[in-house]
């Protein structure tokens, strides 16, 4: 299900959002007028950033290379009774890749009564979607797919899939949230229900796989970023017991975490952030594995990719304005993930304010003789960047050590991605003045009127 915060394609619009750009960035600046070290400040802060960074990303490539571990297995009485499970597919405007997606389920390797399939289409879909559900329902496939309609208006995945889960039969376990726009791989579902019998496993992510690096050079770079995100980011957090996330449009629940676990927050720009923010504040534990793959379509476009990356910024910022200091406080969460979880956030909120502040770290850089004295900041540049190309290549050589096969392509995107993230912060910065400077309302729009 693709539903995206708005672009901000409209004049006015970005005249707001530029002037609170400057209005912000002075203000910012200013006190270096009155103070000297302000300045200077800044730039050793910059500096301890960029090297904290980088040793951090070192440790998780590290240790995201290691080898894959294997679920347990399930107990000797349940393979000929394993759980039964509801994949939940949402679908708004996703006629064109629903078929697949659906296809895909059909050709799990899970035994076939045991497998509920519940596809929920928006009614205000202005494409063929509902066409293609209504069809499945009524195919001769061995999987039984159940079409589900939600009337109301459009509200985000989080309205989707509550609405299909009180559709869910009382003889489901376990629940598997999937957009239209993922296809799970063959062994994919039983992989993820063998984690689920450890009990301390709330939730099993997968990995998604990124399928069309070859239809733009945007998708190209999003692809190897996602790449980097799900291949080495999630899976060592959830490997050192770190702040472990299931975003990416497929996770695993069994249904008792869910009834405990409430409903999805249908008010947040990422339900899927704000979910595992409240495993952690509870104690439980999201499990992320990288043999579990679902292939993805990245966007194509500049303002479908900007709408998409809005939303996640903002979504993010949400989640820690509304529910990180309850995470810090529990209990029940572990040290490690507590500070991951303030790392992350703090990462998320640092990076506009680095923006708006970045002329004046430009000029103090090149004009004073305190930072002069550390060493021209620009001067690394270069090498840093060269250090930072060692990471997408890590990933590169672990996948292909697992088999996996990447789009020649992709072998070249590093060379691309200093400019892609720079282009990336200036997204952050645009969602960072829509949610604590302007304050403007979350609305959700497809993907599709973005393009």
């Amino acid at each position: 299900m693709r539903v995206e915060a708005p672009g901000g394609g409209d004049s006015r619009r970005v005249a707001t959002t530029l002037a609170a750009t400057l209005v912000v960035a002075a203000t910012l600046c200013s006190p270096a007028l009155v103070f000297e070290w302000y300045g200077p400040v800044l730039v050793g802060l910059c500096a301890l950033v960029v090297a904290g960074g980088l040793c951090r990303a070192f440790l998780v490539t590290a240790v995201a290379c290691l080898p894959n571990p294997d679920p347990p297995e399930l107990p000797m009485a349940s393979p000929p009774n394993p759980p039964t499970v509801g994949v939940l597919v949402t679908a708004y405007n996703d006629a064109d890749t629903l078929d697949e997606t659906l296809d895909a389920c059909d050709a799990l390797d899970y035994p076939e009564d045991r497998l509920r399939v519940l596809v929920g289409f928006e009614a205000a879909s202005t494409d063929d979607t509902e066409a293609v559900a209504r069809r499945a329902a009524t195919s001769d496939s061995g999987v039984r797919v159940r079409v589900i309609e939600r009337s109301a208006p459009p509200a985000g995945k989080a309205a989707a899939v509550n609405h299909l889960r009180s559709h869910l039969g009382d003889d489901v376990d376990v629940v598997a949230s999937l957009d239209a726009g993922q296809r799970l791989e063959q062994g994919s579902l039983s992989r993820a229900v063998r984690w689920l019998a450890d009990t301390e496993t709330w939730c099993v992510k997968g990995r998604s796989y990124g399928r069309n690096a070859d239809e733009s050079l945007l998708a190209l770079c999003a692809t190897v970023e996602r790449h980097l995100a799900e291949r080495i980011a999630f899976v060592a957090r959830s490997r050192l017991g770190w702040f472990s996330l299931f975003t990416g449009g497929q996770a695993f629940f069994r249904v008792e975490t869910l009834d405990r676990l409430g409903a999805f927050d249908e008010t947040a720009l990422l339900e899927d952030v704000a979910m595992a923010t409240r495993i952690h504040a509870r104690g439980g534990r999201v499990r992320v594995d990288p043999s579990i793959v679902a292939t993805e379509r990245n966007p194509t476009t500049l303002s479908a990719w900007a709408g998409q990356r809005r939303r996640w910024a903002r979504g993010g910022m949400q989640v820690a304005r509304r529910s990180l200091g309850r995470l810090l406080r529990s209990p029940t969460a572990s040290v490690p993930t507590r500070l991951d979880a303030a790392y992350t956030f703090a990462v998320l909120l640092w990076v506009p304010v680095a923006v708006l502040l970045s002329p004046l770290v430009a000029l103090t850089v090149t004009t004073s003789p305190t930072t002069a004295a550390l060493g021209s900041l620009s001067g690394w540049l270069p090498l840093i960047s060269m250090v930072s190309w060692a990471f997408p290549y890590a990933l590169f050589l672990r996948d292909a050590v697992d088999g996996r096969r990447h789009d020649g392509r992709e072998y070249a995107a590093p060379l691309l991605l200093p400019a892609y993230f720079a282009l990336q912060s200036v997204v952050v910065l645009a969602a960072f003045l829509d949610e604590f400077v302007l304050r403007r309302p979350s609305v959700y729009v497809t993907s599709r009127s973005e393009e």
